[in-house]
């Protein structure tokens, strides 16, 4: 099951980004300074921020507690894009996919090597969410003056929700103790798999022309993924955390 869905993830990820090499062919639907010849319909942002991890569940307790690790260092930089179609006056549609991945050495708090060394490791978290969205703006998004211009307006706030997969994986590659021989080992630990994803957004567009926008989002996403491989034993992997991101949108 968890082969499928990234496979899903990956095909996805892939008509993503060639519908969007399809949009500048629709560039000849722009009008003058200030106004479209028509009221756009769907909207493509490029956008990064960062990831703030809640890393709540029993296997991030066990990282944290034997290695230098934190909470934070979970957190991550985040990219991605995502395709926007106009259902109604005040509702898009959003099709987002995007890709963070922490990446952190470490080392263990209480154990030292025969040399007295420290013990050594990367300690890794990768995620990519594909999310299907619904976004409500709280004012109208423009304003069309007779019937062959529309102009929009400077800001436009919304909100919104939606749902999707996010696969996942964590890994640790480097040296380890085994707590029942006192051996020290080298090896790469692994699990992966993939995960329902909820969402709830909140943000806001900001005109910079007739055509491109800025937009700010703060999404709050929550997700739980099974622990296999090399971690079996632990609980499900808290995958919830806050997003805050900025982009540059064009619309059609």
């Amino acid at each position: 099951m968890a082969r499928s869905s990234s496979t899903f993830v990956k095909q996805a990820t892939m008509a993503f980004f060639a519908v969007a090499l399809l949009f500048p062919t629709v560039a000849s639907a722009q009008g003058g300074d200030g106004f479209l010849f028509r009221q756009p319909k769907v909207t493509f942002k490029f956008e990064s921020g960062y990831g703030f991890q809640r890393a709540g569940s029993d296997l991030f307790d066990f990282v944290t507690d034997s290695l230098t690790l934190g909470r934070r260092d979970f957190d991550s930089p985040y990219v991605g894009g995502e395709i926007g179609i106009r259902v109604a006056e005040r509702w898009d549609v959003a099709i987002a996919v995007g890709y963070q991945e922490s990446s952190v050495a470490s080392e263990y708090r209480d154990w030292v090597d025969a040399d007295d060394r420290p013990i050594e490791q990367v300690t890794s978290l990768r995620q990519v969410p594909f999310t299907v969205s619904a976004k409500y703006y709280l004012r109208e998004r423009g304003r069309s003056i007779g019937r062959f211009a529309w102009i929009p307006n400077a800001i436009s706030p919304f909100v919104g929700g939606g749902v999707g997969v996010v696969s996942y994986r964590f890994e640790q590659d480097g040296d380890f103790v085994d707590y029942q021989t006192f051996d020290i080992f080298r090896d790469n630990l692994r699990t992966d798999g993939d995960a329902f994803l909820a969402r709830a957004v909140a943000g806001v567009n900001v005109s910079l022309s007739k055509q491109f926008f800025f937009t700010a989002e703060g999404r709050f996403g929550y997700a739980s993924g099974d622990v296999a491989g090399d971690f079996s034993g632990f609980d499900k992997m808290d995958l919830a955390g806050l997003q805050l991101v900025g982009g540059l949108a064009v619309r059609f």
